[in-house]
């Protein structure tokens, strides 16, 4: 084949590539959205306990209002953040990100609506998860318009949510979990995230990318539950 005929065939191929994977997830989303859900995870079992708030009713309006005004701020400081980037780049808001946008909120409505309804109906165990799941679904279906780390980092999110139920992982090993996963994974992405198309990107640089991101997530909290369990008091011996 010609050179000049190969030459054209690339650039149809990288054409149609910006065309399937034309979403951009913005570095400053990952960064905003992780340390918000990794802080509140974090600090989670020090606000609004049953010791500060007795009343079931009264701490789970508690929590609906603190989460609702922290996504709420959150969402809005991303917006105008992801707009000011559009515009100096001179782009437009296309309709594929305007509909991820919205099954976006749609998940971390969900999971707001989830942790509320365990006031009432119990599975508190299952908040943690829940929430790696739902955050795992919104950076997979942005994966799927962007770049293919973004798709499998989602993936990831969803199968530590489900795992950490499978292998009944304890509380504050999940609460580690999603700390760690949230607070390190998600800004460590925006990092890990290479040029706009990850057609580009090989895939074992993916592979190794996903590693990288495995062993952050996953070497702290490991690291902190060994430490709490060393501080534990050693059982009493048997008498006889």
């Amino acid at each position: 084949m010609p050179p000049i005929a190969s030459q054209q065939l690339d650039s149809i191929h990288a054409m149609l590539g910006a065309g399937q994977r034309s979403l951009r997830l913005e570095s400053h989303s990952l960064i905003l959205w992780g340390m918000s859900f990794g802080g509140l995870a974090l600090v989670s079992n020090h606000l609004l306990t049953a010791d500060q708030i007795p009343d079931a009713a009264t701490r789970a309006m508690a929590w609906l209002g603190l989460m609702s005004l922290l996504l709420g701020a959150v969402s809005l400081l991303d917006w105008q953040l992801t707009r000011r980037a559009k515009l100096a780049r001179d782009e437009l808001w296309s309709f594929i990100h305007r509909q991820v946008l919205k099954v976006w909120w749609l998940l971390l409505s969900a999971g707001v609506l989830g942790t509320f309804a365990t006031f009432f109906f119990g599975g508190a165990y299952l908040v943690f998860p829940l929430w790696l799941v739902l955050v795992g679904l919104g950076l997979y279906v942005h994966g799927l318009f962007s770049e293919q780390t973004v798709e499998w980092v989602g993936g990831l999110l969803i199968a530590l949510g489900v795992c950490s139920v499978l292998f009944r992982l304890d509380a504050q090993s999940l609460q580690y979990l999603a700390a760690a996963a949230f607070g390190l994974g998600m800004p460590l992405l925006a990092l890990l995230q290479g040029q706009r198309h990850a057609t580009s990107t090989p895939f074992w640089l993916r592979g190794a990318k996903l590693l990288l991101w495995l062993g952050v997530v996953l070497v702290p909290p490991l690291l902190a539950q060994r430490l709490a369990d060393a501080q534990q008091p050693a059982a009493a011996p048997l008498q006889t």
